[in-house]
C-alpha cells in the first residue's frame, strides 16, 4: 500500500485485487502468529522422527 498509495483501493487496478486476495489468504490461514506455531510444530515432529 504505501508504493502504490490509493491504487490499492481503486476497483479494477491489479495491484488492488493482489491485495484483497493477500488479506483473504492470511484471514483464512491465520494470524503470523498461527503460522509460526504450525510451522514450529512440524519440524519438530519431522525432527523426532
Amino acid at each position: 500500500m504505501q508504493i502504490h498509495g490509493g491504487s490499492g483501493y481503486m476497483r479494477g487496478v491489479p495491484v488492488e485485487r493482489i491485495y484483497r486476495d493477500v488479506r483473504l489468504l492470511r484471514l483464512y490461514e491465520g494470524t503470523s502468529e498461527i503460522q509460526r506455531l504450525i510451522v514450529g510444530s512440524n519440524l519438530v515432529r519431522a525432527a523426532q522422527r
